[in-house]
């Protein structure tokens, strides 16, 4: 439920079917090698314990539970307006306590496919390997000097000035995930291949340079005996490569009144297979038609390349409506609890508010949670004491509804 499968790479873990090892630190709930599921599995939790006690004051409650959040909120898409008939929709999906959420970008994805020409694989192989990134949430953290393995192996193979063929890349492992992880093999001539090394090692250093924080970066290119039997030509590896520089990343235009991202997208995943190289990318906005407008951009781009693209996932950005009988309760019991007003403010990132809201006009709403830091990687941590207070903050909110 809400769960991003990632671990590092030494983790032996098969998180398709084994549970994970829980850390029960002083101050943190952690997993061992892995993501923690804490987005969003402690609302999950909350909700079941309310459902089960006969003791918690509340007004007549639904509990909503929807699959498929962060691959495209097909269970939210898929839901019954009827399933909505409440006046308030407190939405626990929220990283931050102290913070009310009340408002989030749209978000769509975007499949390309390049088509490439390949030939039998001769010459010396090699594998680069990128490694050790920063990474973080596409939409939360996109505005931050992280670097993404994929847009920093283009810049690799762009700086190799002798022929080269590409005949494998593999890089990130969603599209919602700034990719930490990046490789690919190519094939080059026997007398090239030192170059090809000492092009990798300088263009990491200089990239280094620009993002001394990555201090994990790691660039690694070897040569391999590989399996591979086809590779592109190297002509269609220098297409390949220009087209692929073409694409934007990152954040594309900021709303400066709320001084966060407006409009972005992450090239999450590279997978050169099938005679064609697959690009799936995640855009967001608060504007809905500045969302499309980036997706047609790409899908121009794409096009004028002789690739296909497609869509998924497309879901409308959740608009702020100010001074609800929801937020301002809200904001009373937490002023009561805490001793000081909470935040408000509308995210970046994705949230099925903006879904629900649209099948059930009538809803007001609000996102809440506790302190989740590093969602969606292995350094995921849930604080206990932020968990706990939440917890009694939701208490209060539905005793006063």
């Amino acid at each position: 439920m809400d769960m991003v499968c990632a671990k590092l790479p030494d983790c032996p873990k098969n998180m398709e079917t084994e549970g994970l090892d829980l850390i029960w630190g002083d101050e943190f709930l952690t997993a061992d090698g892995t993501t923690l599921g804490g987005d969003d599995g402690i609302a999950i939790a909350y909700a079941f314990a309310i459902l089960e006690s006969d003791s918690i004051l509340h007004p007549p409650l639904t509990a909503v539970f929807t699959v498929d959040e962060e691959t495209g909120m097909d269970g939210a898409t898929a839901l019954s307006p009827e399933a909505l008939d409440g006046t308030y929709l407190i939405n626990i999906d929220s990283e931050e306590e102290g913070i009310f959420t009340v408002g989030c970008a749209g978000g769509v994805r975007v499949h390309m496919q390049y088509p490439v020409r390949t030939d039998t694989a001769s010459g010396t192989a090699l594998r680069i390997e990128i490694s050790g990134l920063t990474g973080g949430h596409s939409g939360a953290e996109i505005h931050k000097p992280l670097l993404n393995a994929n847009v920093v192996m283009t810049k690799l193979l762009s700086a190799i000035q002798v022929p080269v063929r590409l005949a494998a890349w593999a890089g990130g492992v969603r599209d919602n995930v700034i990719p930490t992880e990046c490789s690919v093999t190519l094939f080059c001539n026997e007398q090239d291949a030192a170059a090809v090394q000492n092009a990798a090692s300088n263009q990491q250093k200089q990239i280094a340079a620009e993002y001394p924080h990555e201090t994990k970066f790691c660039v690694t290119c070897e040569i391999e005996d590989a399996s591979v039997q086809t590779a592109l030509t190297a002509e269609s590896t220098l297409a390949l490569l220009h087209e692929i520089q073409l694409l934007p990343n990152g954040v594309q235009k900021m709303n400066d009144t709320l001084g966060m991202p407006e409009t972005s997208l992450n090239l999450g995943i590279f997978s050169l297979k099938e005679n064609a190289m697959h690009i799936d990318a995640l855009l967001r906005s608060g504007i809905n038609a500045e969302k499309q407008a980036l997706a047609d951009k790409l899908h121009s781009l794409v096009k004028a390349a002789g690739g296909t693209s497609s869509e998924s996932g497309s879901y409308p950005a959740w608009e702020y409506i100010p001074d609800t009988d929801l937020e301002h309760t809200a904001a009373a019991v937490f002023e009561k609890q805490y001793g000081k007003p909470p935040v408000i403010q509308t995210i970046h990132a994705g949230l099925e508010c903006g879904i629900l809201s649209a099948k059930a006009p009538q809803l007001q709403c609000i996102s809440i949670g506790p302190d989740l830091l590093d969602i969606h990687t292995p350094r995921e941590r849930l604080s206990i004491a932020s968990a706990a207070r939440t917890w009694q903050f939701l208490l209060a909110l539905l005793k006063s509804l």
